[in-house]
């Protein structure tokens, strides 16, 4: 029998976090029973994977939401493919395919990657994405939210949400601590004992890479030794490294910019932060855990999904960022033995709850129950 034709559409070519958990829900689908098309809103890096995959793909540019100057377009791709069921990720791909996709009558399945609004936006910006959110996840046939933090807040804010949890999950095979990172430490010299944080996100200022910094700064004075390696692209990229000078430690922070070798990176690292302002469920946490590092991260929605605070990573309070960053990372760098204990306890709680392979089957089994008479194929 035919194969079931599933579009996934995601906001951009880049690699951040959706798009890295695209390509690992991509790498596991039974592609015996499915096979997948992808339509990205900007060309990028990802792009050049899908096609390593042997993944057809389209780029329909598009950085405006409800982009109708679009549509003919994608439906045109929905045509020509004989689609059976899309799949989008994020609120702009859903808004730019609902409509040719409502046309066609085809379902559609969403997964919100953390909401666009959050509690330091302006009122009157956090309303109007309350409203937008609410609406197009109101089109829809099924939504999946990441984490039980979203749920909560989708339905706290929409009253009327009903949705799927499914934690996304990281390919255990490649997140091991099987690489020592000696090579990537060589490429930076830093010294083989020498204490690593490291940072793998986009550069925008929801990433709070600037405060980070400054974190450093503060509990580099009291440990000399340590180093940060802060990899990723994006807008506040250049500010970054303009602060890291002016403080006078761009000797002991590296900014190598997009890196494909992430797991590399991350063996070399001892401690891995993510100050996010807000987060869906962060696969760069995940992915971190899994190779055996200690997790600092902020104590926000997503983040608080992933980490018991003293158990298996620190959090930090938002309003005690910068104080809050830098007295973990020197807390961790005082007592190894319990940096050792939340890297361990870290690696258990991916293995016990973000594995890939359980990710994909709740997600193929999503498909299933959303075309009648698919289960026998």
């Amino acid at each position: 029998m035919d194969k079931i034709k599933v579009l996934e559409v995601i906001q951009q070519g880049e690699i951040g976090g959706g798009e890295s958990h695209l390509l690992t829900l991509l790498s596991k689908l039974d592609r015996n029973r499915f096979e997948p098309v992808v339509i990205a809103l900007s060309d990028g890096e990802m792009i050049s994977r899908l096609n390593a995959m042997g993944i057809k793909n389209y780029v329909v540019n598009s950085r405006l939401p409800f982009n109708f100057l679009v549509w003919k377009k994608m439906r045109k791709i929905l045509e020509e493919n004989s689609i059976d069921i899309i799949h989008t990720h994020g609120a702009r791909a859903l808004s730019n395919i609902i409509y040719p996709a409502s046309a066609l009558k085809i379902p559609v399945v969403h997964t919100i990657h953390g909401w666009s609004f959050h509690d330091y936006l302006p009122a009157w910006k956090r309303k109007l994405r309350i409203k937008g959110e609410k609406f197009l996840t109101g089109k829809t046939k099924m939504n999946i939210v990441v984490s039980e933090s979203n749920k909560k807040i989708g339905i706290k804010e929409f009253g009327d949400f009903s949705c799927r949890v499914v934690n996304n999950g990281v390919d255990l095979a490649i997140y091991n601590r099987r690489d020592t990172g000696l090579n990537i430490r060589k490429e930076f010299n830093i010294p083989e004992k020498a204490l690593l944080v490291s940072f793998v996100a986009r550069f925008i200022h929801d990433k709070n890479p600037l405060p980070l910094i400054r974190a450093f700064k503060r509990a580099q004075q009291n440990h000399p030794g340590m180093y940060m390696l802060m990899v990723g692209d994006g807008p506040a990229r250049s500010e970054a490294i303009q602060l890291a000078g002016e403080l006078a430690i761009n000797n002991h922070i590296f900014f190598p910019g997009f890196r494909s070798d992430v797991p590399a990176i991350l063996a070399a690292s001892d401690i891995f932060c993510l100050p996010s302002i807000k987060e869906g469920l962060p696969v760069s946490l995940i992915e971190a855990m899994a190779m055996g590092n200690a997790a600092v991260a902020t104590a926000v929605q997503g983040c608080t999904d992933v980490v018991t605070d003293g158990v298996d990573g620190l959090l930090v309070k938002m309003e005690e960022l910068e104080s809050g960053l830098s007295s973990a990372m020197q807390r961790l760098a005082d007592e190894p033995g319990f940096l050792q204990q939340l890297a361990t306890e870290g690696r258990k709680t991916v293995e016990r709850r973000f594995d890939a392979i359980t990710m994909t089957q709740h997600i193929e089994n999503v498909y299933l129950e959303l075309l009648p008479g698919s289960g026998n194929i």
